[in-house]
């Protein structure tokens, strides 16, 4: 693995509602992973790297996943549908806890994602698998 790549794991129902999300972050040069339930996420964890964790999964089901995160570097934002759209909540930053923090509209969050993503490459954080 480059030190520059940025490895993003993507939770969500299907690969196939998350086609341009991970689409769009392969275009930057992230290495991307899927998962469709926090069971699978947690397996990933294990024995991968991670820099950024999207999720479309509700955040309820999200507890095991951050649990296991322990001290890791690792970024991680899920989508909170609210009407025609949704919300990017920000849970975890450079690995504190951040839930409380103003969520973002999509738009914010399209802007906010390519600064993200360039900002993570050049630190090279990440969580580790656990040995």
């Amino acid at each position: 693995m480059s030190s520059d790549c940025v490895n993003v794991l993507v939770l969500g129902e299907s690969a196939q509602g998350s086609f341009s999300l991970l689409r769009r972050l392969q275009k930057w040069g992230c290495d991307c992973s899927f998962a469709n339930s926090t069971e699978e996420a947690v397996a990933l964890l294990d024995h991968h790297t991670f820099h950024l964790i999207l999720s479309t999964l509700p955040l309820h089901g999200l507890d095991p996943l951050l649990g296991h995160l322990g001290e890791s570097d690792c970024t991680v934002f899920f989508t909170c549908p609210v009407e025609d759209g949704c919300w990017w909540v920000p849970l975890v930053r450079h690995g504190q806890k951040c839930l409380g923090t103003p969520a973002l509209l999509p738009s914010e969050f399209a802007e906010l994602l390519p600064r993200l993503v360039k900002e993570i490459a050049a630190e090279g954080s990440a969580i580790s698998p656990r040995v």
